[in-house]
């Protein structure tokens, strides 16, 4: 069957195959995004700051039930940009066992952010795997409407 797709065909194929997922994602982080803005809020105690750099790491815990959970996460973004802060401005913003407002998913408490509607690039991402995505349906579904579009920019390269 692939032996029988156009070079055209093929590239949409990849072009599928690797934005689809990141599309999912990013899609799926945008609605945590907003839907945390109106989460639960509880004292959470930062446990853990460590690397600061290139890549620092944070653990908080929370209590939610009695029970006490444990999350890394900032944010819902694609990117590691909550994570790699500026040194300066991680050590300033979270120190161990800082007090901090956590926010919660009420259905699962399991799934907590510190830093509610942070959205850090995602509507950006959303915009290019899109593009990426109808491009990839273009090449792989209508590849001869793909080269009437695109023909001419094909032609210069």
């Amino acid at each position: 069957m692939l032996t029988s797709l156009t070079q055209i065909q093929i590239s949409g194929l990849v072009a599928l195959v690797v934005s689809t997922p990141f599309l999912i994602k990013s899609v799926r982080n945008l609605y945590l995004t907003s839907a945390s803005k109106h989460w639960t809020k509880v004292s959470g105690t930062i446990k853990e700051t460590s690397g600061f750099g290139l890549k620092n790491r944070l653990l908080y815990e929370y209590t939610v039930n009695r029970n006490t959970y444990k999350s890394h996460k900032i944010c819902f973004t694609n990117s590691n940009s909550a994570k790699n802060q500026s040194a300066s401005v991680f050590e300033k913003k979270y120190a161990q066992n800082q007090i901090v407002d956590v926010y919660y998913k009420p259905r699962n408490p399991k799934i907590a952010v510190l830093e509610p509607g942070r959205k850090d690039g995602l509507l950006l991402a959303i915009i290019i795997l899109s593009i990426l995505f109808v491009f990839g349906c273009l090449a792989v579904f209508d590849p001869g409407f793909f080269l009437q579009l695109f023909g001419s920019y094909f032609q210069i390269i």
